[in-house]
């Protein structure tokens, strides 16, 4: 790889894309900067601290709206970096000596240090703040936050960057990731339910499996509900059994966004950046996706009919494949109805 190409393909992408970096350090400083703003006008019951509250939300364990816009905005930013190009310089770009390598790197590098450092900045804006004003919050929490919540985000920017790599349309890249994402917490969750089906589930075990669920499902990392995990045994476990372990989250982290930069190179190697009327350009990824779906319903209705697990298992591969077939012949059908209204429409024409 080029130093001098990498330097002219960064400076690309900062000068296409830093008014959407601006966008997104706007967006997501939105919350904590209003919610000083609103105190300093309202003054909050003159509580010394009230100021703080909305930064306090953010940090500890739950959903704040600042979190999910920044799950919004490393999916949004990682389409508009790459399929927001289709049609015009990527395509242009592939034809240069710049290998597809360096393009989808160069774009990689130039989002993550702007999520960087947009989280570093509203970090350090919360650290400064204390040191004005009293708050509820420490420096060590913001630290924590800070860190782990980057790296949640560089991971979804690069699962964003890697779904974009064979599909265009940024509604879709974002709708496709959301489903990526949200799949160890299907899967999770249903083997959950099907073994307890057939066997003793014990409250341990279905804690271990809750608690495994947390470090594959990226959103968590980011809101940390995997503090509050709900047994079907009515017991809810908090605090020191599932408090977070860091090196292990770090690791988890940077594998996952290693695995998707390696998918997203791999996936635009092999895109002909063709047939712009596609919504997936890569044509075996509608076999991928009827398997997926034939999967999980399989899942799903076998554990409803079959009375024993052996029972599961022969009903699991077969509706596993009539369901594949179905959707293969429905998809098919289509496929033809389309191309033939199209044709007797042009004959039409003509």
């Amino acid at each position: 790889m080029g130093v001098m190409a990498m330097k002219g393909l960064l400076w690309k992408e900062w000068t296409q894309n830093r008014w959407y970096f601006l966008l997104a350090f706007l967006a997501l400083g939105l919350q904590p900067s209003w919610g000083a703003l609103n105190y300093g006008i309202n003054q909050q019951g003159n509580i010394a601290i009230a100021w703080a509250f909305g930064i306090k939300q953010i940090l500890v364990a739950g959903s704040s709206a600042m979190e999910t816009t920044a799950m919004v905005v490393a999916v949004f930013l990682a389409a508009l970096m790459l399929t927001g190009e289709r049609g015009n310089g990527l395509n242009y770009l592939v034809t240069t000596p710049v290998s597809r390598r360096e393009i989808i790197i160069s774009k990689f590098i130039g989002g993550s240090l702007a999520l960087i450092i947009i989280m570093f900045l509203i970090s350090l804006s919360f650290i400064v703040a204390i040191k004005w004003y009293p708050a509820g919050y420490k420096v060590s929490e913001v630290i924590n936050w800070s860190v782990i919540t980057t790296l949640a985000l560089l991971c979804l920017f690069s699962l964003g960057l890697w779904v974009a790599s064979f599909t265009q349309g940024i509604v879709i890249v974002t709708l496709i990731t959301a489903v990526i994402m949200a799949l160890p917490w299907i899967f999770i969750s249903m083997a959950t339910q099907v073994y307890g089906q057939y066997y003793l589930l014990s409250a341990s075990l279905e804690l271990k499996l809750r608690y495994l669920q947390t470090y594959f499902f990226i959103p968590n990392y980011i809101s940390r509900e995997g503090y509050f995990i709900a047994s079907s045994h009515g017991g809810l476990i908090t605090g020191g059994a599932n408090a977070p372990f860091y090196p292990l989250e770090i690791t988890v982290l940077v594998l996952i966004s290693g695995f998707c930069l390696w998918g997203a190179i791999k996936m635009l190697e092999r895109n002909p950046l063709e047939s712009p009327g596609e919504i997936l350009l890569w044509g075996s990824f509608r076999q991928i996706g009827m398997i997926l779906i034939a999967l999980l319903n399989a899942i799903l209705w076998a554990a409803k009919i079959a009375s024993t697990p052996g029972w599961y298992v022969v009903y699991f591969f077969a509706l596993w494949l009539g369901i594949y077939f179905l959707l293969y012949a429905v998809s098919w059908a289509g496929g033809w109805l389309i191309g033939k209204a199209g044709l007797d429409f042009r004959n039409y024409r003509g």
